[in-house]
């Protein structure tokens, strides 16, 4: 199978309506990602499926409109992103509960802004995960927009943050990514980016705006899902097509603030064959892994958490020696553009 072989879809992940606390409707919502070039959304209210229930998932257009519904335990905390379900679970249960519940209906499971830490604005407190000992989830959330925004503020930079809130974006902390490394050791894990956009109406003084409005973080981290078939215009079959593709790690995120990914290309070819993140490959018969960027970047190899090989420019290829798990980071400017999920060598 040959790069042209795959297809690739881009999207939006960790959506909030105002069926929970988010400040446009689904409706509203649907034209601003649509004239943001996305293919899919990914919807997740809090503790609730009302979209779904209102029957707004579907096609509109282009635009594929998935609805899942964001949980959390009694005390608020561990926030975790179910997608695929029907119902939603019952408040009462433990992280470590709805996250075997999620897995055995055959959902999928996403830990959301796993490693908050912020201090600032009291209102807004950390919400990170502490459940680690739960097991089935499918993975976690690796660059959180609204997370990394708020561990940003000062008291001196807020409005400069609240009127350039992409622009203060950097890249995934790299405490979260040697925890997504560590997992990955054990099982695929799938890292993908969340925009967690609300459009929260923000005063400081005299001045009022809006704290990522849709518009903008739909021109921010997206997540690049890689099919081996393109999108199917049947729901049930697109569903099933955008899903498999999440559980199977088949994916990487960008922040299209720093350019357009779309086309980003890293693999690993043997005899031909092109095996893409989120596959194994076998390094017995030889091959490399390949890499292939849309612009300019410095690229940076990455196995088992540690800096293999680093270059600058638009494509390398690189001869590894040793079997484990690799994947790419591209920065452009020093600030985080591509990562990509894990490319399995054995």
């Amino acid at each position: 199978m040959s790069a042209t072989d795959w297809h690739e879809y881009v999207g939006a992940i960790h959506i909030h309506s105002t069926h929970s606390d988010g400040t446009k409707s689904i409706d509203e919502i649907l034209p601003i990602a649509s004239q943001a070039g996305l293919d899919y959304i990914l919807v997740s209210d809090h503790m609730t499926l009302k979209g779904l229930e209102e029957g707004k998932e579907g096609f509109y257009g282009d635009l594929l409109v998935l609805i899942g519904y964001e949980i959390h335990d009694l005390n608020h905390h561990n926030h975790y992103l179910a997608f695929g379900l029907k119902e939603v679970l019952s408040p009462e249960l433990s992280p470590q509960e709805y996250v075997k519940e999620v897995e055995k209906g055959g959902g999928v499971g996403i830990i959301a802004h796993p490693d908050e830490v912020r201090q600032l604005l009291r209102k807004f407190p950390c919400y990170p995960w502490t459940a680690w000992d739960a097991l089935g989830f499918n993975g976690i959330e690796i660059w959180n927009h609204m997370s990394e925004w708020m561990e940003g503020l000062t008291r001196i930079n807020i409005l400069k943050m609240a009127i350039h809130p992409r622009r203060m974006l950097r890249s995934p902390t790299a405490r979260i990514l040697k925890i997504w490394d560590q997992l990955s050791e054990k099982r695929p894990v799938v890292g993908l980016g969340g925009i967690d956009v609300h459009g929260y109406p923000f005063k400081w003084g005299p001045f009022k705006l809006t704290i990522f409005p849709y518009k903008v973080q739909f021109r921010a981290i997206r997540t690049h899902l890689l099919l081996r078939d393109p999108l199917s215009k049947n729901l049930a079959k697109a569903r099933q097509q955008i899903y498999s593709a999440i559980k199977s790690c088949n994916a990487f995120i960008s922040n299209y603030r720093w350019g357009d990914a779309r086309g980003f290309f890293f693999g690993f070819e043997v005899k031909g064959r092109i095996s893409l993140p989120g596959e194994v490959a076998s390094l017995g018969q030889g091959g490399k892994i390949v890499c292939q960027s849309p612009r300019r970047a410095n690229l940076r190899l990455v196995c088992g958490g540690n800096l293999v090989f680093e270059t600058f420019g638009n494509s390398f290829e690189y001869s590894p020696k040793e079997a484990g798990n690799y994947r790419l980071e591209a920065y452009i400017s020093r600030k985080g553009w591509v990562f990509t999920n894990h490319l399995r060598l054995s």
